[in-house]
C-alpha cells in the first residue's frame, strides 16, 4: 500500500478542480484571457515606447551642444575657438567634426540616403563642434546658457543647436506616452478585473449544489475557495504570457522592418525590448489582476 502525504492529495484535488472549472467554461475563459492579454499588450507597448524614447534622451544627453561652423571659417581661428571652448569650466569634452567626418557619419546613420548625399556632393555637410557639458541636465541647462550665447555671437559659427531643448521636448512626449499608456492600460485592466469577477461568480453559482455538499461534509471555506482562486490566477498568468508573446512578436516584426528600410524613427522605437524586470512586472500585474478578481468575487458570493 502506497502512502500519500495529505498535502499532496489536497494539491491534486485543487489542481483537478481548477482544470474542471476552466474546462466547463472554455469560451468564457478564453475571452477573459484575451481581455487581460489585450490590456497588458497595450500597457506593455506604451512602456516599451517610453523606455526607447528615454534611451534617445540619454544619447542626446551625452552631447549637449552642436555648433555648426561657416564654410569659410579659417582653420587657425577654428582651432583657437576650439581651445576657448575647451577652457570653459562647464565643458567636459569638445570634439571637432570635419566636413568629411560629418558626411561619413551621415552615411553610417542614414545608409538609405547615402546615394542621395553623394549625388548632392561631398561638401553638403558643415564642420562642427560636439560639446559635452559637465553635470546633470538641470545643472547644465543653466550653466550652458552663457556658452550658447557666446557661440551664437561668434562670426565663425553658422548655427548652434542646444540638445537640451530637444531633450525636454522628447521628455514631454515620454510623459504623454506614459500617461496615455497607464490610462488606457488601467481601464482595460479594470475591465479584466470585472470580467474575472463575474466569471468566478458565475462558476460559483453553477456549482452551488456541489459547494453545499462540500459544506455538509465539513469542508472549510478556504478549501472550497482555493480552486476558484487558482482559476483566476491561471487566467491572469495566461493573459500576461499571451500579451508578452504577442508584444515580442510585434516588436520583432517592427525591428526587422526598421532594419530593412533603415528608417531612423523606427530604429529609435525598436532600439531595445522590455528589460527582464519590466517583463516580470507585466507578468506579475496580470497574475495579480486574476487573483484579486477571484478573491473579491469569492468574498462577496462565497462566505463561510
Amino acid at each position: 500500500m502506497k502512502f500519500r502525504a495529505p498535502w499532496l492529495a489536497k494539491l491534486r484535488y485543487f489542481v483537478r478542480e481548477t482544470m474542471v472549472n476552466v474546462a466547463r467554461a472554455r469560451m468564457v475563459n478564453v475571452l477573459t484571457i484575451g481581455i487581460i492579454a489585450a490590456s497588458l499588450f497595450i500597457l506593455g507597448g506604451f512602456v516599451l515606447l517610453a523606455s526607447n524614447l528615454h534611451g534617445a534622451v540619454a544619447e542626446w544627453n551625452r552631447v549637449a551642444i552642436n555648433a555648426y561652423l561657416r564654410d569659410d571659417a579659417p582653420a587657425d581661428r577654428v582651432e583657437k575657438l576650439r581651445t576657448t571652448i575647451a577652457g570653459d569650466p562647464v565643458v567636459r569634452e569638445v570634439r571637432f567634426i570635419s566636413r568629411r567626418d560629418a558626411a561619413a557619419l551621415f552615411r553610417e546613420r542614414f545608409s538609405h540616403l547615402a546615394a542621395a548625399a553623394d549625388d548632392l556632393g561631398g561638401d553638403l555637410f558643415p564642420a562642427s563642434f560636439e560639446i559635452v557639458a559637465r553635470g546633470g541636465r538641470e545643472e547644465r541647462m543653466q550653466a550652458t546658457e552663457s556658452l550658447v550665447a557666446t557661440l551664437r555671437a561668434s562670426p565663425l559659427v553658422e548655427e548652434v543647436r542646444d540638445n537640451e531643448a530637444e531633450a525636454r521636448k522628447v521628455l514631454a512626449l515620454v510623459g504623454v506616452v506614459a500617461a496615455g499608456g497607464w490610462t488606457v492600460g488601467g481601464i482595460l485592466a479594470l475591465a479584466s478585473f470585472f470580467t474575472i469577477y463575474n466569471v468566478i461568480r458565475l462558476t460559483v453559482y453553477q456549482r452551488r449544489d456541489e459547494i453545499s455538499i462540500l459544506r455538509l461534509v465539513g469542508a472549510t471555506g478556504a478549501f472550497i475557495r482555493l480552486p476558484f482562486v487558482l482559476e483566476g490566477t491561471l487566467q491572469g498568468a495566461a493573459g500576461a504570457l499571451a500579451a508578452e508573446i504577442v508584444l515580442f512578436a510585434a516588436y520583432g516584426r517592427l525591428a526587422a522592418h526598421a532594419a530593412a528600410t533603415a528608417n531612423p524613427f523606427l530604429k529609435l522605437l525598436t532600439s531595445g525590448f522590455l528589460t527582464p524586470g519590466q517583463a516580470a512586472l507585466l507578468a506579475l500585474g496580470g497574475t495579480l489582476i486574476g487573483t484579486a478578481g477571484s478573491l473579491i468575487s469569492l468574498r462577496k458570493f462565497l462566505t463561510d
